[in-house]
């Protein structure tokens, strides 16, 4: 079940593999934008990978079941404000000076709003998890993590063109050449 939840990282990987986004602020350059871009999602993935690393080991010999749905629920509350943040910092980021540039953040603001509406359904269902026997624990709790998989395997496959809107490669060609880029090349 915990694994399941794993999906929170690759979600985030997928969306910064299929897109490069924009913001709602001043045009700048992309090599000024590129940076700033890459700053707010590696905080966003750190986040999830910190998040994920501290629920595995508090799950670890957790013998409660309220206690275990509780770090559940607290992660995928994190994973919330972690997408929340990101957009923000997007968005301040300013919108690069590219063709596309504003549909590519469109794109990319659409998608992390979208991860934050799956993350805030699946805290949801956590919430309930039942935590009267462990065999009812692990079934909901896998369920948690089937939807999870299901939502981000569907909201990939949406913002998979989103490449394609970078005329010219200069977005990726921006990414490529910042050094604060270099986690996702």
């Amino acid at each position: 079940m915990i694994r399941r939840l794993c999906w929170a990282g690759a979600l985030a990987f997928g969306l910064l593999a299929t897109s490069i986004p924009t913001a709602h602020a001043a045009t700048v350059s992309p090599s000024t934008w590129a940076p700033k871009f890459c700053g707010a999602i590696e905080k966003y993935q750190t986040t999830i990978s910190d998040a994920q690393d501290e629920m595995d080991t508090a799950l670890e010999g957790v013998t409660n079941l309220t206690e275990g749905r509780a770090q559940i629920v607290s992660f995928l509350g994190e994973m919330v404000t972690a997408a929340k943040t990101a957009k923000r910092a997007i968005e301040r980021a300013g919108n690069p000076s590219s063709p596309n540039g504003a549909k590519i953040e469109a794109q990319f603001v659409k998608a992390l709003d979208a991860s934050a509406d799956i993350f805030t359904d699946a805290k949801a269902k956590a919430a309930e998890i039942s935590t009267k026997s462990p065999t009812a624990f692990a079934k909901q709790g896998k369920q948690v993590g089937v939807d999870l998989t299901n939502a981000g395997e569907k909201l990939s496959s949406g913002f998979s063109g989103i490449g394609k809107l970078d005329k010219g490669k200069k977005l990726e060609a921006a990414v490529r050449a910042a050094p604060e880029c270099e986690f996702l090349t």
